[in-house]
């Protein structure tokens, strides 16, 4: 039987309010791995690679390691009390190594499932985009625009003379989509691994299709607002940089750049402390952690 069932909304509510209250800590863990991945950004644009998903994905790995290392050190934050740096008295005792242990291998295994999950995701997106063209050998679409050519395309252009999808390819990509609905639950995998919890308990835990319908919408809920903020700085950034001319531009650019990637860690954080919320009744964690939200009164 299912233990998934949650208030959305207290959720959504607990993730915001969570990374809120440990902004100062949260600051601290994303200084480092917000630098690597930003580091690898900008190799991607400087080599060139930007609509090539498998060396993309490559290049950008170091970034999402360092990225699942501060979600599963946050983790272990939220389900263990445990934070980082951990400081180690003089004496340590066999009860304490183990302890040490267990935290090592649970943040060892997040962080291998989440580089993992994000690879996935690089080519999967990049086995889509060749099943949809039937080119595999195609630069994936990276604007608006270059997805609205791929779709004219597809659907055949203005005088009907475009690429037609095959029509055996139907079922596939049905198939596919119906899989790839189910499977978001496992991009989330990565939380009970924090705590090493068998993948199998996670999965009985999570139940039927349903469980996925919830994440997706708690995933919309917690990465929405944080998305329409975004658009809004970048609105404004590149509103300015447009005085400025041509260093203007590339300037703009490059911070928007930046933004771009605290806001993708930024929705990684509180989309994990949501789904950590509301799976808390089957995650293995320390007493009395993850209490409901305070009331009005409560809050300082």
């Amino acid at each position: 039987m299912s233990q998934f069932n949650f208030n959305m909304m207290d959720a959504a509510g607990y993730g915001f309010y969570r990374a809120w209250v440990e902004r100062a800590y949260l600051l601290k863990l994303m200084v480092i791995p917000l630098i690597i991945k930003f580091a690898c950004m900008i190799s991607v644009i400087a080599l060139g690679v930007e609509g090539n998903t498998l060396r993309q994905g490559l290049i950008m790995f170091p970034g999402i390691v360092a990225e699942g290392w501060v979600l599963a050190q946050f983790l272990r934050t939220l389900l263990k009390n445990e934070r980082w740096p951990t400081v180690l008295p003089n004496d340590i005792d066999d009860k304490l190594l183990d302890k040490l242990f267990a935290r090592a291998r649970g943040i060892i295994a997040s962080i291998l499932a989440y580089a993992l999950i994000g690879l996935s995701a690089y080519f999967i997106r990049y086995i889509t985009f060749g099943l949809v063209t039937g080119d595999f050998g195609a630069n994936s679409p990276t604007s608006s625009e270059e997805i609205s050519t791929m779709l004219n395309e597809v659907d055949g252009g203005r005088d009907g003379k475009g690429f037609q999808m095959n029509p055996a390819l139907f079922l596939p990509l049905l198939g596919l989509t119906v899989f790839m609905f189910w499977a978001f639950r496992l991009m989330y995998v990565f939380i009970p691994l924090s705590v090493l919890m068998p993948i199998k308990d996670y999965l009985k835990a999570l139940g039927g299709m349903m469980a996925s319908v919830k994440m997706l919408v708690l995933y919309f809920c917690t990465m929405t607002p944080i998305m329409f903020v975004t658009i809004m700085i970048s609105r404004v950034v590149f509103t300015m940089a447009d005085n400025l001319g041509e260093v203007g531009d590339g300037t703009g650019r490059f911070v928007m750049m930046f933004v771009a990637m605290f806001a993708e860690i930024l929705v990684a954080i509180v989309s994990t402390t949501a789904f950590v919320y509301a799976m808390k009744d089957f995650l293995p964690k320390t007493t009395d952690l993850l209490k409901d939200l305070p009331k009005p009164s409560e809050k300082k």
